[in-house]
């Protein structure tokens, strides 16, 4: 992957298994992208460390998967069914601000936004 000076913070959820997911926040500046969840930071690394990084066409523009250190994380910009919220104290922690705040609930939800978002972080990461 193409090193990146685009800042990004965008709230998320890492797919686990086939059901599961957890809310958090996944940020990608000075190169470095991380994902950080209520229980802590779960993976940090240089983009030079990625790799498989796909926006795979199931996922509608509204996620992607890469590996990070061997372990392959999958990322959804859009809100699963049944989904907690990212939570406003990880939502304060990544800088967003006051709007964002009373807006997540109804804004990520959304599968317009979920890809708009999506989008950005290809552009990013890709260049496309």
């Amino acid at each position: 992957m193409p090193p990146t000076d685009t800042a990004l913070r965008t709230p998320v959820w890492l797919l686990v298994g086939l059901t599961g997911n957890r809310p958090g926040i996944l940020e990608l500046a000075d190169g470095v992208i991380a994902f950080t969840g209520e229980e802590g930071r779960v993976f940090e690394a240089p983009l030079a460390e990625t790799s498989g990084l796909a926006f795979p066409w199931f996922y509608f523009g509204g996620g992607m998967k890469l590996t990070v250190r061997g372990t392959l994380h999958r990322i959804s910009f859009v809100r699963p069914n049944g989904a907690e919220v990212v939570s406003a104290r990880l939502l304060e922690m990544a800088g967003a601000g006051p709007l964002a705040l009373l807006t997540v609930q109804r804004k990520i939800a959304d599968i317009g936004d979920g890809r708009r978002a999506g989008k950005a972080w290809k552009a990013a990461l890709l260049g496309a």
